[in-house]
């Protein structure tokens, strides 16, 4: 796949087939991801990958601090003005494919529960650094590696969705994952091989305009 295509065409997937993902795949996704970008080469990245037994026991004991109104340990940033509208505009999108009725809270609430199930997704990868790390620049590293991460998915045919729910109640990672002791979670990415028939595998979020974010400094007027 071009890299080109797998940019322009690279989106959320949150209906997965049940059609496992074996080991050696994934290591090499994690191989050609971890050639990002690094500030003064830190390479603050680690790496949780979770399948079967394990992840089964992770999506229960997180859904059920979900379902008991625990207080997340980890929540995202949902800004307020145009964040927030572009926030409402996908929510939108994926409630109308779904055919979940603003009203239906009930369904509302299934939806919602699905993120703490990493979407079902036969694998998931969680990313973590160390306690130690700087918090500016190896976020940014961070966010370099989970990029090409759902990047290189692409070329075996994987679909893959970032999420902050998978990482939302530290207690069951902490338990079921010895190597996080001392680490800080950062992300979830649910990977898998899409359903296609799944609707909100349909969505596409849609991007500004790069004229609206961008100021252009010492061009030639065309």
């Amino acid at each position: 796949m071009e890299l080109k295509t797998a940019i322009m065409e690279r989106h959320s997937t949150r209906g997965f087939s049940d059609r496992p993902v074996s080991r050696e795949t994934l290591r090499d996704v994690l191989t050609m991801a971890e050639r990002a970008v690094s500030s003064v080469n830190c390479q603050p990245w680690e790496f949780a990958v979770v399948t079967g037994d394990v992840l089964r026991t992770l999506c229960a004991e997180i859904t059920e601090c979900f379902e008991r109104g625990d207080p997340a340990d980890i929540t995202p940033w949902f800004g307020e003005g145009i964040y927030r509208s572009r926030r409402s505009e996908i929510g939108k999108q994926l409630f109308a494919a779904m055919d979940i009725c603003r009203e239906d809270r009930e369904k509302r609430r299934w939806w919602t529960a699905r993120g703490y199930r990493f979407f079902d997704a036969p694998a998931a990868i969680l990313l973590m650094m160390d306690n130690s790390a700087d918090e500016f620049s190896c976020r940014l590293d961070m966010g370099c590696v989970i990029q090409n991460i759902c990047l290189a998915s692409m070329e075996f045919g994987l679909g893959t969705c970032v999420e902050y729910q998978g990482v939302s109640y530290l207690e069951p990672l902490r338990r079921n994952l010895p190597a996080s002791q001392g680490k800080r979670f950062v992300c979830a990415i649910a990977i898998g091989y899409p359903d296609e028939s799944f609707p909100a595998n349909r969505v596409v979020s849609s991007r500004a305009d790069v004229d609206e974010i961008t100021s252009w400094y010492g061009f030639d007027e065309e």
